[in-house]
């Protein structure tokens, strides 16, 4: 799927084994926020959002991580090795549904509203933010609701 003609960001969407498929007007929304992110910020490409589950996130955070927990959402840029050495490319941004209907309810807010805001994280982790210090966090969360301002995520005008 292109999420968009003036930026032409390779994007899909993939889902894990036994996590069902979001409506396509919801996948829809995601590659509209993809495609904003992309214009703001270079990103590797292309990049595949997969929708999992608390076991295969929790799988993969610790296997990545080191932290034997689901988390929300973790972000890998396959366009380096973390050694120097290049790799095929693209990036996947792995978001956990689960986690984002706990956090949607806690927050009040539809869980679509939710998965975008997860995906531009990842997204922003791809584009080479980071969250190390507080100061940095500040950024990257003001640059989050920026973006899904832009992609008019923000509001309740998505659905749950």
């Amino acid at each position: 799927m292109t999420s968009s003609e003036d930026n032409p960001l390779s994007f899909s969407i993939g889902y894990t084994e036994g996590v069902s498929a979001l409506p396509r007007a919801h996948e829809d929304v995601l590659a509209r926020v993809a495609a904003v992110v992309a214009a703001a910020h270079p990103l590797p490409e292309p990049v595949l959002l997969i929708l999992t589950d608390d076991a295969y996130i929790q799988q993969l955070n610790a296997t990545y991580r080191g932290v034997d927990r689901p988390t929300d959402v973790l972000s890998f840029d396959l366009s380096d090795a973390g050694d120097g050495t290049a790799m095929a490319g693209g990036g996947e941004v792995y978001v956990d549904l689960d986690r984002a209907a706990e956090q949607a309810a806690e927050q009040g807010v539809p869980v679509l509203e939710e998965l975008a805001r997860l995906l531009v994280h990842g997204l922003l982790h791809l584009a080479g933010f980071e969250h190390q210090t507080e100061t940095a966090l500040h950024a990257m969360e003001e640059q989050t609701e920026r973006l899904l301002e832009a992609a008019g995520c923000l509001g309740g005008d998505s659905t749950s």
